[in-house]
């Protein structure tokens, strides 16, 4: 199997469940922020099980501009949500922050149950 070659852009990038969990696996796994409300991040924990430790995050999207000075805009994110519209808008935050490679999960947690 290949690795995922992720890309810097001034921009929200979409990332499909096959993709994520390809790039999880390798050394340069990036950072995933699930902006999911917290009982509905560990419901479903289980299924990003493929996600190493210490590199998922719950953010809620209604705290999440506050925390976004707290991360490292130079780390590569990809954020997640039950469907993509939120992780897409927190995403989109992300950009605004000037950081440098942002990924949204494309589908959201719903694409990865039907993987």
């Amino acid at each position: 199997m290949s690795n995922f070659e992720w890309q810097e852009s001034d921009a929200v990038q979409l990332i499909s469940p096959e993709q994520l969990k390809q790039w999880a696996s390798q050394q340069d796994a990036p950072l995933v922020i699930d902006v999911r409300k917290g009982e509905e991040h560990e419901a479903d924990k289980a299924l990003l099980n493929f996600i190493k430790a210490g590199t998922l995050k719950n953010i809620p999207i209604t705290e999440f501009g506050s925390h976004i000075n707290q991360l490292d805009p130079d780390q590569p994110v990809v954020t997640i949500c039950q469907v993509g519209q939120k992780s897409f808008n927190a995403a989109s935050l992300l950009i605004q922050a000037d950081f440098s490679c942002v990924y949204s999960l494309h589908g959201g947690m719903e694409a990865i149950k039907r993987n």
